[in-house]
């Protein structure tokens, strides 16, 4: 096959290997492992630097056993409010939702969210439905007091992680903020302009930013490191006794400089208590850790911004045709080598990408690539190997008759030389053939006939002996045989098998020929010419003796 023709072939083997990991791709397997993959790209990132107005209350197992058993009276949530706002933060979350009313703990928690006029409080979609009647929403006398809500509700991929978050839940009479963007837009002083199937538009007076959106209204959450080492994490009675010793002139260990115009998310962590999600960089992260990351990314304009579909595609067509152009079967380990720094350039370059905040797909290229390299490559190396057994086979056999040629018989019969020198029941018989009056019959006949005739006399020889014997060609129309294992005796018997079968032969029906042949066995003297030589001479004495016999040069 010319180079063109194996080029071609190449890039057809390479566009249906990519094709087929295409409609793979589409599965539920492949797609976590591309999900996998891209979680890979944050270990392989790093941290980032993390907002410092943002500061986590924690309400801890410690603070639970001092206080006593979850859910606490609303009246720790006043204290907290109230306490947040004197510190000076811009923004106070309470990650609870106060969907049932509590009496009078909610006239002291109302007066001081009315307070503070800060404070934001979540609600809760139910039933997969954004209809705010049936949601989880905060009672009327705190609602009606607090600056905003917005919704909680967060989804999983498929394999159970969180990597995305919505932004905006469109209902019939209104579209609903997560709470997330809500906290963020306005603690920047930004307002949602215009909202796309692939982005939103936030904008206030001076300038506006884009936030990249993927299926669904959701954004990829860009996230900033592990729970305990991004953002600022106070204990919720740390942060009142730190305000308790303020007001008593006391020295405080805590940085209470870090509450000044920050945004302030309080939230249970205590184990068994706290909402536990999976999200990419940790198994167990808590809910609030989503939030904050949004509200981050939004704070510090980092998104992460997935590429067009059709670039993913591309990027896998164009991995695949790698084989194509770099395997051709002849140097595999530097066609594998060359494979393999493909696949490190294109792991590089994605990282450096999604350092830049731009999502490439990585598994589904990478595993176009590896396909592609496996087909092509396993075609290339069949086709080398058929290709040079083809000729080798050219280089041992006779173009007209297929048999053996007579250089590589020779080889052969060295070799049983050897072994007939070491082991006596190794002993060997050399029988030689020729057409009688093939001359003639070439001239009567024509070459075509005769070729024929050489052909059917071949096949005969073949047939007439076993299958371990050899049958080569030694020239012309002379045949030679070489009979393994076999005595003086045994090969006259076969030989004179030979000779009969191509006498009483009839080719096409129509011509009938004879052969002479000479037989000669193995002396512990001989080489293959002296053995050759001395059947030719028995060969010769046949055709002398009146031809279609069988004749053996006797020891002397």
């Amino acid at each position: 096959m010319n180079f063109k023709k194996s080029f071609f072939l190449n890039i057809g083997l390479a566009c249906l290997s990519a094709s087929i990991i295409f409609f793979l791709s589409q599965t539920d397997f492949l797609k976590r492992i591309e999900l996998a993959s891209c979680d890979l790209l944050f270990y392989l990132r790093g941290n980032i630097p993390s907002s410092s107005n943002i500061v986590i209350v924690e309400i801890t197992d410690n603070d639970i056993s001092k206080v006593g058993r979850w859910p606490w009276k609303r009246t720790w949530h006043a204290a907290i409010v109230q306490v947040l706002n004197n510190l000076g933060a811009k923004s106070i979350y309470l990650d609870i939702i106060f969907s049932e009313p509590a009496s009078e703990e909610d006239i002291v928690l109302g007066e001081a969210i009315k307070l503070s006029k800060n404070v934001y409080l979540p609600f809760v979609f139910q039933n997969n439905t954004y209809n705010i009647k049936t949601s989880l929403y905060p009672i009327k006398r705190l609602s009606s007091v607090i600056k905003d809500t917005g919704s909680i509700n967060i989804f999983p991929d498929s394999d159970g992680t969180f990597r995305r978050i919505p932004l905006i839940f469109p209902a019939e009479d209104k579209i609903y903020p997560h709470i997330a963007l809500k906290i963020a837009s306005d603690y920047t002083g930004f307002n949602i302009k215009e909202i796309k199937s692939n982005r939103i538009i936030l904008s206030n007076e001076k300038e506006q930013f884009e936030i990249p959106l993927v299926k669904k209204n959701t954004a990829l959450i860009n996230w900033v490191g592990k729970w305990k080492a991004t953002f600022k994490h106070y204990g919720f009675l740390d942060v009142l006794a730190a305000y308790d010793d303020i007001l008593q002139n006391k020295k405080t260990t805590l940085d209470i400089t870090s509450f000044k115009n920050a945004i302030c998310l309080v939230a249970v962590t205590a184990v068994g208590v706290y909402d536990i999600r999976s999200v990419p960089l940790q198994p167990e992260y808590p809910g609030i850790g989503i939030i904050a990351t949004a509200i981050d990314n939004i704070l510090s304009k980092n998104f992460l911004t997935p590429l067009p579909y059709w670039v993913n595609i591309l990027a896998l067509y164009f991995l695949s045709l790698l084989p194509a152009v770099l395997i051709f079967g002849e140097k595999p380990l530097r066609e594998t080598v060359f494979t393999f720094l493909a696949c490190g350039a294109y792991l590089i370059m994605n990282l450096f990408l999604f350092k830049n905040g731009v999502v490439l797909n990585v598994s589904t290229p990478l595993l176009g690539l590896l396909t592609s390299f496996l087909v092509v490559g396993t075609y290339n190396f069949v086709h080398i190997s058929v290709e040079r057994q083809k000729f080798f086979d050219m280089s041992i056999t006779d173009g007209l008759t297929g048999l053996y040629n007579i250089r590589f018989f020779k080889q052969l019969v060295e070799t049983d030389i050897k072994l007939a020198r070491i082991d006596p029941n190794k002993n060997f018989c050399i029988l030689m053939t020729d057409v009688d009056h093939f001359k003639s019959f070439n001239d009567t006949y024509g070459h075509q006939v005769g070729d024929l005739v050489l052909r059917e006399i071949s096949d005969i020889l073949k047939k007439s002996v076993r299958s371990s014997d050899i049958v080569a060609r030694y020239g012309g129309e002379e045949m030679i045989i070489l009979l393994r294992g076999t005595s003086l005796k045994d090969g006259l018997i076969i030989s004179e098998k030979v000779r009969k079968n191509v006498e009483n032969h009839l080719i096409k029906d129509k011509y009938k020929v004879t052969i002479s042949a000479g037989v000669s066995i193995f002396r512990q003297n001989d080489n293959a010419e002296t053995i050759i030589k001395r059947t030719d001479q028995g060969l010769y004495e046949a055709k002398q003796s009146g031809r279609n016999r069988v004749c053996v040069i006797k020891e002397t």
